[in-house]
């Protein structure tokens, strides 16, 4: 069950094929349609967001991305989301992952834990926040509301 808005491929696209160049071409993809998510479109940018992400390696069916920059979403989601886009698009891939599971943590932690470094976008309406305390999870809706039943502020109730 998917809820929220997840970024989807091109209409009636034909598979393709998993090789190098088709990989890093619907990376390419990805970035281009995750308009409300990365920071390569002004909309994202102009509120902080910087993430993007970036092809690695490709080896045979398996795919290593890098997440780069902070991000509204969560870092998890963001890889779900370019996780599926590929897998739609090329149904050989088995795996995509990044280089280091750390590299999906929200914050980076101390030796005791405690968060030293806050690798997600300023929360620049107060939304996320809004929304946490609400008990509704922010990556459903995203950073400029709106969208799937959310508005700013608010949850799909109000």
């Amino acid at each position: 069950l998917r809820v929220g808005r997840w970024v989807q491929p091109p209409g009636q696209c034909e598979p393709l094929e998993c090789t190098d160049e088709n990989v890093a071409a619907v990376v390419q993809e990805f970035r281009a349609a995750a308009t409300f998510m990365l920071g390569c479109h002004p909309q994202c940018a102009d509120v902080g967001i910087t993430g993007d992400v970036e092809l690695v390696d490709v080896e045979g069916p398996f795919v290593t991305v890098a997440l780069k920059g902070r991000f509204w979403h969560r870092r998890l989601s963001v890889m779900q989301q370019l996780a599926s886009y590929i897998h739609q698009r090329i149904p050989e891939v088995l795996t995509v992952d990044v280089p280091d599971p750390s590299d999906l943590e929200d914050y980076v932690c101390d030796a005791d834990g405690n968060p030293v470094y806050d690798r997600r976008a300023p929360d620049h309406n107060g939304d996320r926040s809004t929304m946490e305390y609400q008990g509704i999870d922010p990556d459903l809706r995203g950073p400029f509301g709106g969208l799937d039943g959310f508005s700013a502020g608010g949850s799909m109730f109000t």
